[in-house]
């Protein structure tokens, strides 16, 4: 399992293409820079993750968790609002399409977009999550093709371990309803977790 850091604008002064500490256990690589503000780096990303894993890609899985906006609506910038929605809508967008272009290439793949409902975000946040909601009910629809596959996934639980076994289950399973986002409530139902 690799994972991939980015998805927020770089603090003022910090370079975000330099990689966190060492994971203490040296079983687990270290996650794999990504500036969500570079379309190059998208691809590295990809190519990063490829050679970590010493094989092609076939599945990527995506977690978006907007940040709570840091200051009311009226305090924010124009700066603010095109940071927020090139991180946070247009990063993941060409991440998630680079992703596509690769497993199309090869004739194989998934791509699994898992988008956090939180409420109480800020208008900013929350305009973000939407356009990622709106981004994955598209992607869900038109899927990928018989190439690739897409997998688009609302979280409403705020419950990791709960979501990680039902992401899991969603991309070893072929899909119930073709064209659809999954909901993850992490709330028991009649024939289990939903």
């Amino acid at each position: 399992m690799l994972a991939v850091t980015g998805g927020r604008p770089p603090a003022a002064g910090s370079d975000p293409l330099v990689p966190p500490p060492e994971s203490p256990d040296a079983s687990v690589p270290p996650p794999i820079p990504w500036n969500p503000l570079s379309y190059a780096s998208a691809r590295a990303a990809i190519v990063e993750a490829e050679n970590a894993l010493g094989a092609p890609l076939d599945e990527l899985v995506v977690f978006v968790d907007p940040p709570a906006d840091a200051a009311t609506f009226a305090e924010l910038t124009p700066r603010d609002i095109e940071g927020a929605v090139l991180s946070g809508v247009a990063g993941v967008a060409e991440l998630l399409r680079e992703a596509a272009r690769r497993f199309m290439a090869r004739g194989s793949g998934t791509v699994a977009l898992v988008v956090a409902a939180r409420p109480g975000r800020g208008p900013l946040s929350a305009m973000v999550a939407g356009a990622l909601d709106g981004l994955s009910e598209g992607l869900a629809a038109t899927g990928g093709g018989s190439s690739w596959r897409f997998v688009a996934i609302r979280d409403e639980s705020d419950q990791p371990e709960p979501l990680a076994r039902f992401v899991l289950r969603a991309l070893d399973e072929p899909p119930r309803e073709q064209g659809k986002v999954l909901r993850h409530t992490g709330r028991s139902g009649l024939f289990g977790r939903i």
